[in-house]
C-alpha cells in the first residue's frame, strides 16, 4: 500500500476524487506531532510500501510562488542540540538529515525531468525571517521523514511553493492561489500514483 500524507484539506480537495485501491490518503493536520502520530498509526495498521507527502510550503529566495519542488532531504529548523555535538536539526539516534528514497526520486524525475529540487526545513511555527541559504519550509515534512526512517519505509515529498519567506508577515501566503496549488498537487498525485 502507498500512503499519501497531506496536512490540510485545502491541499487534498481535488485528490480525494481520485482514490486508488492501493493508496490510502491521510489528512495529518498541521504540525510535527499531528503528522508523526497520524503516520505512525497508519503504518502500524497497514502494510506500507512507500510514503508520498504532498503539500504547500514556504521557500527562500531562489524559488517562486507556484513552483513545484522535489524534496531531496529534510531536517528540523527548530531542533537544536549543537551544544552536545549534534548537527543543527539532528535528533539523537537519527542521521543529521533524512533523505528522500533514491528510487522514488528517480520515479519523480521520469515524470518531471525539470522539476526544481530542494532541502526541506520543518518547524512548529510559520517562518517569516529570511535564511542564509536556499531552502523550503513547512510544519510537517521532517516529522514524516523521521517516522518513515524509524519504520524503514521509503518516503518522498513534493511541495508547491505558497510564499517566499523574509517579508515578516503572512501577506505573501494570503495572496497565494490555493486553488491552483491544489490542482498542481492533484496532477502530481495522478502522475505518480494513478498512472504508476
Amino acid at each position: 500500500m502507498i500512503l499519501c500524507c497531506i496536512a490540510m484539506e485545502d491541499e487534498m480537495k481535488y485528490i480525494v476524487n481520485h482514490r486508488s485501491f492501493n493508496t490510502k490518503l491521510i489528512l495529518t493536520g498541521i504540525g510535527k506531532v499531528n503528522a508523526a502520530s497520524h503516520l505512525a498509526e497508519s503504518i502500524a495498521r497497514n502494510h506500507v510500501e512507500k510514503i508520498i507527502n504532498l503539500g504547500f510550503a514556504g521557500a527562500s529566495n531562489g524559488y517562486e510562488v507556484g513552483d513545484l519542488v522535489l524534496v531531496e532531504r529534510a531536517s528540523y529548523h527548530d531542533f537544536d542540540l549543537t551544544m552536545f555535538g549534534y548537527e543543527k536539526g539532528q535528533v539523537p539516534g537519527c542521521p543529521s538529515y533524512f533523505q528522500s528514497d533514491h528510487e522514488l526520486v528517480e520515479d519523480v524525475l521520469k515524470k518531471y525531468p525539470h522539476i526544481k529540487r530542494g532541502e526541506l526545513f520543518t518547524g512548529d511555527y510559520f517562518m517569516t525571517h529570511d535564511l542564509d541559504h536556499k531552502v523550503i519550509v513547512d510544519m510537517e515534512g521532517a516529522a514524516l521523514y523521521q517516522v518513515a526512517h524509524a519504520f524503514n519505509v521509503p518516503i518522498i515529498s513534493i511541495k508547491v511553493i505558497s510564499d517566499i519567506i523574509g517579508h515578516g508577515n503572512t501577506e505573501a501566503y494570503d495572496t497565494f492561489n490555493a486553488e491552483h496549488g491544489a490542482k498542481l498537487l492533484e496532477e502530481v498525485y495522478s502522475k505518480l500514483i494513478l498512472e504508476g
